[in-house]
C-alpha cells in the first residue's frame, strides 16, 4: 500500500478522503442520505465544525466497510483526511458481492438508528443461499410426492350428456334456484353445497321430472313385484339432483362458483415470477394477525362440528367473528382431534373447558356430545362442560322445522332416541342458514364475557393500524428494490 496514511495512534490512521472508495453494495442495504434527512444535515454540520470524530472502517484496499455516511459528509464539507481503522485481513476487491454485503451488515449493526427496511435488509444478507434453497426444497417436498407414470395417454371415450333443465325438470330446477337464492340472501358469497340443497328439497315434495320417470324428491320407491319385490327402487333423488346441478351450471343458469363441493379438496401450487412474488407477499404482509382476545376470558371455549359440509360456513359466520377454535369431527371425531382440543385447553391455563357441540338431532347426534365429554375425561383428564347448540328439540318447536328423515332402526341408539324424541330426525344442513348461525352464536356468547371480548377486539383494531403502517414501509421498500433489480418484470 502506498504511504497515503499518517499514523496518529495505534490502529487508527489518518487517510486522505480522495483515496477512499465507496463499496457499491452498501446502497443495496442502506438508503443514501438526502437533503431532506435531518440527521444527515446534522452530521454534515458536526463534521464541518469538529471533523470526523468516530473513525470509519476500511478494507486493506481502502473500500469503506463502515462509515459511508461520514465519508459522504466529509466530502460534502471539503474535509481532506479523516481517521480510519484499516482491516488488513479484508480485501473487498477479491470478494463476491454477496460476501461484501454480509461484511457490511455485520460491521454496521447498531451504528445508528435505521429504518425498518434497512434492518430488514441487514437480516436478509446474512442468509446462506444454499441453506435457504435446501430449506425451501424440504418445505415443497411436504406438498408433493413423486408418482410413477405408465406412459400411456388416455383418450376420451363417448360423449358427455347434458340435457336442458328448463324442460321436463323446470319445477325441480325452480325449487333448487329458490333454495340457492335464499342461501345467498342470508349467507352472502359463501358457496352453497349440494347437501344443504338436498335437505331443503326434502320438505318441498317437488317432482324430479314431469315425465313418467319423475318421482317426488325424497320419497323412497320400492319394487312391487318380481325378484326385487320390497327392495328400494333407486335412490331418493340425490343422483337426479347432482345431474340437475351439473346441467344448470353447464347451461349457465347459475354461476359455477355458487355451488361448492367441500368433500373433494384441491391443491394448486402457486407459480409466479420472483418479483411478483416479493411484491404480492409484502402486500399481503401482516394480514393474518390474531391477538389473543380470549386471554382474559374466564373459560376456554371451543366449537365442535359434526358435519364437514358446514365447516367453511360456520368458520366464517361464527368462529371467525368470535375468534373461537372450530374442529370438524365428521361424525364422532377421532382421538387426535380430542387430543388437540385438550392440549389447547391446557395451554390456555384456564380452569374450565366449554365445548359447544353442533350436531344433527338424531340418535348419533344426541349421543356424540356425551361421548366427547367421556373421552376427554378418560383419555386426557379434562372434565369439560359440553353444550349442544344445534339441532335441539326446542329449536325444532320454535322454528317449526320439518323432519328430514326417520330414525334408522338399525342404530343401537334408536330405541332410547324414539322414547325421548320420537321417530323423526333433523339434520343440521336443513336448518335455515341464518337461524343456524344465530343459535350457535347465542350459545357461544353465553359462555363468554362479552365486555372483555369487546375490549380485546378494540385493542386488536389499534394493533392493526400500527401493523398497516409498518407493512407500508416494507411494501414501499420492496417495490423500489424490485424495480431496481428486476426492471419491467416488477411492473
Amino acid at each position: 500500500m502506498e504511504t497515503t496514511m499518517e499514523t496518529t495512534c495505534q490502529n487508527i490512521q489518518s487517510v486522505f478522503v480522495s483515496r477512499i472508495k465507496e463499496t457499491p453494495e452498501n446502497w443495496n442495504i442502506y438508503r443514501k442520505p438526502s437533503e431532506t434527512d435531518e440527521a444527515w444535515m446534522q452530521l454534515r454540520e458536526s463534521i464541518a465544525a469538529d471533523g470526523v470524530l468516530q473513525p470509519i472502517t476500511l478494507s486493506r484496499d481502502l473500500y469503506v466497510i463502515s462509515g459511508h455516511r461520514r465519508l459522504l459528509a466529509a466530502r460534502a464539507v471539503g474535509t481532506i483526511s479523516i481517521p480510519a481503522i484499516v482491516q488488513d485481513e479484508i480485501v473487498m476487491a477479491e470478494l463476491a458481492p454477496e460476501e461484501r454485503m454480509r461484511i457490511l451488515a455485520n460491521h454496521n449493526r447498531g451504528n445508528r438508528i435505521k429504518t425498518t427496511a434497512e434492518r430488514l435488509m441487514e437480516e436478509a444478507v446474512q442468509i446462506d443461499p444454499e441453506e435457504a434453497i435446501r430449506e425451501a426444497q424440504e418445505r415443497k417436498a411436504q406438498h408433493f410426492t413423486k408418482a410413477k407414470s405408465c406412459g400411456v395417454e388416455v383418450e376420451a371415450i363417448g360423449k358427455i350428456r347434458r340435457t336442458d333443465p328448463t324442460n321436463h325438470r323446470k319445477e325441480f330446477m325452480d325449487a333448487v334456484i329458490d333454495i340457492v337464492l335464499i342461501w345467498r340472501a342470508e349467507v352472502g358469497d359463501i358457496a352453497c353445497n349440494e347437501r344443504h340443497i338436498n335437505y331443503q328439497l326434502l320438505s318441498r315434495k317437488v317432482r324430479t321430472s314431469s315425465t313418467a320417470a319423475g318421482k317426488i324428491y325424497g320419497v323412497q320407491y320400492y319394487w312391487e313385484e318380481g325378484p326385487k319385490k320390497g327392495q328400494p327402487k333407486g335412490d331418493r333423488g340425490e343422483d337426479a339432483l347432482s345431474k340437475l346441478l351439473c346441467d344448470m351450471r353447464s347451461a349457465g343458469i347459475i354461476p359455477n362458483e355458487w355451488i361448492d363441493d367441500t368433500t373433494r379438496p384441491c391443491f394448486v401450487p402457486q407459480s409466479e415470477s420472483l418479483a411478483s412474488y416479493l411484491i404480492s407477499e409484502t402486500n399481503g404482509m401482516f394480514k393474518n394477525y390474531w391477538s389473543d382476545v380470549h386471554r382474559e376470558q374466564p373459560f376456554h371455549v371451543e366449537l365442535l362440528l359434526e358435519k364437514n359440509t358446514l365447516f367453511s360456513f360456520i368458520r366464517n359466520k361464527v368462529a371467525n367473528p368470535l375468534r373461537l377454535p372450530l374442529t370438524c369431527l365428521r361424525g364422532y371425531g377421532s382421538y387426535p382431534s380430542a387430543r388437540d382440543v385438550a392440549a389447547r385447553f391446557k395451554r390456555s391455563g384456564k380452569e374450565k373447558l366449554i365445548a359447544v357441540y353442533i350436531s344433527d338431532l338424531d340418535p348419533e347426534g344426541i349421543n356424540m356430545p356425551s361421548s366427547w365429554k367421556k373421552y376427554l375425561l378418560h383419555d386426557f383428564g379434562v372434565d369439560a362442560t359440553v353444550i349442544r347448540a344445534a339441532v335441539t328439540p326446542e329449536q325444532v318447536e320454535k322454528y317449526n322445522l320439518p323432519p328430514d328423515t326417520s330414525v334408522k332402526l338399525a342404530s343401537s341408539r334408536a330405541k332410547s332416541f324414539i322414547r325421548d324424541h320420537g321417530e323423526d330426525c333433523w339434520e343440521l344442513d336443513s336448518m335455515p342458514p341464518q337461524i343456524l348461525v344465530d343459535e350457535i352464536t347465542k350459545t357461544a356468547k353465553g359462555c363468554l364475557d362479552i365486555d372483555i371480548l369487546n375490549a380485546a377486539m378494540a385493542q386488536e383494531n389499534e394493533d392493526e393500524v400500527r401493523l398497516a403502517a409498518f407493512a407500508r414501509m416494507i411494501q414501499d421498500f420492496t417495490k423500489a428494490k424490485c424495480s431496481e433489480v428486476f426492471g419491467e418484470e416488477a411492473a
